[in-house]
This record gives structure tokens, sequence and C-alpha cells, in this order.
């Protein structure tokens, strides 16, 4: 499978199975994915390969962990964004890997756990309107 980062500046491929497939609302996932929750895949180190850009990447340590080990967020330096994060509690052998960076992620890695669950909240208000494009000229659907 074949992703890349919002500018395309740094592309990847992962092979194989995840080991997992998650969503997480932790207050470090929730934040990073601008939403109450970001679904990631736990791919071995090995099966991800970085093809272009290994000159943007840049690393984020985050410390306060409940696990107490850091936590390394590798992320894109031209566009800010966040491609994996590497968990020290496995020694670096695992990339947990943002699915929406993967072409047809949603698609191909359906999430089937939660992580935190106790912090998840109502994604939607009662009523919902939905437009197929951004609001202006386009109509409801």
């Amino acid at each position: 499978m074949r992703g890349s980062c919002l500018c395309e500046g740094v592309k990847f491929t992962v092979q194989g199975e995840p080991e997992n497939v998650f969503i997480c609302y932790c207050s470090h996932c929730a934040k990073n994915a601008g939403a109450p929750g970001q679904i990631s895949a736990k791919f071995k180190r090995t099966d991800v390969e970085v093809l272009e850009g290994a000159d943007l990447m840049r690393t984020w340590t985050l410390t306060d962990n409940l696990s107490g080990a850091e936590k390394h967020k590798v992320f894109c330096s031209r566009c800010g964004c966040t491609l994996w994060t590497i968990p020290m509690k496995h020694g670096g052998n695992h990339l947990i890997v943002r699915t929406a960076l993967i072409e047809k992620g949603f698609e191909r890695l359906p999430y089937k756990a939660e992580f935190f669950a106790s912090r998840k909240v109502p994604l939607a208000a009662t009523e919902v309107k939905s437009w197929d494009t951004m609001p202006g000229g386009a109509k409801p659907v």
C-alpha cells in the first residue's frame, strides 16, 4: 500500500497486514487529528519503507505518556503532517501509521479497536446539514 503526507513530499509504502488497526481518543491523538479521535494502524518498522522525502522528516518527542515511555511523532517539515508515531514502549520496533495517509486507507484498514474509549464524545449534533462539497454555491444533499 502506498501513502504520503499532505504535500506529498514524503512518500512511503507499507507491506503486509498491520498487527492492529484502532481509533484512539487520548489527548495526544485528538490534538494531532484535530478531531475526537485518530485512526491508526500498527505495523512492524520493517514493513514501512520511505520512498521519497526522508530529508523532510522530523521527530517530536512526547514524554508525558501513561506508559512512562517516550513516543516519537514523525512528521513532514514542509506541511506539518504527522506520518506515524514510534512508541518506545515497544523498543522502536513498530510504527503507528495514520490510515488517512494510505491510499484508500479507511476502506482497506477499518479499525477493530478503540483506545481511551471513556473519552469518546458524540461527533455530531442531533441534526446535521450535509453538502457534497463546501457550502456556498452547492445545494445541501
